[in-house]
């Protein structure tokens, strides 16, 4: 089966196809996710609004990407490519719209890698050299180091890039399963204060504060923290099967929704949510701390650490390849679509979503008041995730409209499920709103927007052929077992 988009072996200026298959996609979406460092960040958080009923709330967030994969799996399997969702949109809506999903693509693993790469640092120092940890420029030096470090390992190539999450991921799993699975036989045996025994009332209201209220609140957090599945999508042209990235996010979700709901479960009732809270930077770490000695609580720390490394590569790769797909197709400018011949990677587009992090770090530590600016960047990461997979999943549904009441298997794959993904991150991100600065939101709604009039400009200097692609609709052979085709409008 063949790939569309321009797929190439590498030596003649495209990426290096057949270099991914279902296991590495399945390692770069749970990378991306990043479940150990998004626990240590959120789980005070989730905690301090759901209570002890957050494995319900994580299960609810979790039902509602996994609805919304399905949409991303149904279009995957139509075409795959680095930029795959823009030319989803492109070619059965709009080539504006398109290019400007493209952007939102860019906006989000940006915001998200900000946020990244101004704790890692911070972190690295709080393990190796505690006395260090408010030293500004010294923060600044181990977090470029580490960013570089993932920049080098992905010029090299997607299936080094890959075989490195994958060795970091077995370690950083191993740490924080025993972690989890040590936690859950103190709460089931212990009788300290302090203790909670696990119960299933944990998956009912009955233990969120304020009820249905509380447990509302805990899905926006746990939407936020299961956020970035959809990372192999963009490796659309370095696939061995053009179905594996849809198949792999399937999955994905599926895992890291089952895998949180475990460690809250495991480590909730390990300390009360006061001390949960009041150590809500160092969550993990300092769980740890209570079941076993400063060795093993440092090790968990070196778990977290390798997360956030590990998550910032995965977006740096991410956004590269969305650059590659839309210079293809001479939108952006052309250096961003070379690829190095050795190595067949976008070094242009890997160093831009390098360095982009890196010097919003040292405004972050050059001023208060920038720190401020960057703090609210960092914290439209989750709305501009939730918004994006709203828009796939709606468009899933318009590009599919002509066969979703065909028979109950399209009217629940293509119907239900999208709009049920859909309407929940779009009730989540409501309900988010009231409690969101309006700092935040603005720049939330201005980066979801900009693709627009960045998309008019691009077309206007550019005059490339995409923005002339002629919209398609989904149509089928008869008889009704016939593959299915695009037609144009």
């Amino acid at each position: 089966m063949s790939i569309e988009g321009g797929q190439s072996s590498g030596g003649s200026g495209g990426l290096r196809a057949r270099s991914v298959g279902l296991r590495g996609d399945w390692i770069a979406s749970i990378t991306n996710v990043a479940p150990t460092a998004a626990t240590t960040l959120t789980m005070a958080a989730l905690i301090g609004v759901s209570g002890l009923a957050s494995p319900l709330a994580l299960l609810i967030a979790g039902g509602a990407m996994l609805c919304c994969a399905v949409a991303y799996h149904r279009l995957n399997a139509w075409q795959a490519s680095a930029n795959a969702p823009v030319q989803w949109v492109a070619r059965g809506l709009s080539p504006i719209i398109g290019f400007a999903v493209g952007i939102l693509v860019l906006m989000t693993a940006l915001t998200s890698n900000i946020g990244n790469i101004t704790l890692i640092g911070s972190t690295v120092l709080s393990l190796i050299a505690p006395s260090e940890t408010s030293n500004k420029p010294l923060t600044w030096v181990v977090a470029t180091v580490i960013c570089l470090l993932v920049v080098g390992i992905a010029v090299v190539g997607v299936r080094v890039t890959i075989r490195f999450e994958g060795w970091v991921v077995l370690g950083e799993y191993l740490i924080i399963g025993v972690l989890a699975v040590w936690g859950l036989v103190h709460e089931i045996t212990s009788h300290a204060a302090g203790v909670t025994h696990p119960s299933w009332s944990w998956f009912t209201t009955s233990h969120a504060p304020g009820g249905s209220t509380g447990l509302i609140a805990g899905v926006v957090i746990a939407t936020f923290l299961l956020g970035g599945w959809d990372s192999p999508i963009y490796l659309g042209d370095e696939q061995q099967r053009q179905r594996d990235p849809g198949r792999s996010v399937l999955i994905s979700i599926t895992f890291c929704t089952l895998w949180v709901v475990f460690l809250f479960v495991c480590l909730q009732g390990l300390a009360p949510s006061s001390a949960v809270t009041a150590n809500g930077s160092n969550v993990l770490p300092f769980l740890a701390g209570r079941l076993g000695t400063s060795a093993f609580s440092d090790l968990v720390a070196l778990a977290v650490i390798a997360s956030f490394a590990t998550t910032i590569q995965s977006q740096i790769v991410d956004g590269s390849r969305i650059m590659f797909g839309m210079s293809r197709d001479r939108t952006l400018p052309g250096s961003l679509g070379r690829v190095n011949r050795r190595f067949a990677t976008p070094v242009a587009g890997l160093v831009v979503m390098g360095v982009i992090p890196v010097v919003a770090l040292v405004l972050y530590l050059a001023s208060a008041s920038l720190e401020k600016t960057i703090v609210y960047i960092d914290s439209t990461g989750g709305l501009l995730f939730a918004g994006y997979y709203v828009v796939i999943s709606l468009y899933s549904i318009w590009y599919y409209r002509s066969v979703l009441l065909r028979d109950a298997r399209e009217f629940v794959l293509g119907l239900f499920l999208p709009l049920v993904g859909a309407g929940t991150l779009v009730f989540v991100v409501i309900r988010s709103l009231k409690g969101t600065p309006g700092v935040v939101l603005i720049l939330a709604l201005v980066l979801f927007l900009v693709g627009i009039p960045l998309a008019l400009l691009s077309k206007a200097v550019t005059r490339s052929p995409f923005f002339s692609t002629r919209r398609e609709r989904y149509v089928e052979e008869a008889p009704a077992d016939a593959v299915a085709v695009a037609a144009p409008e």
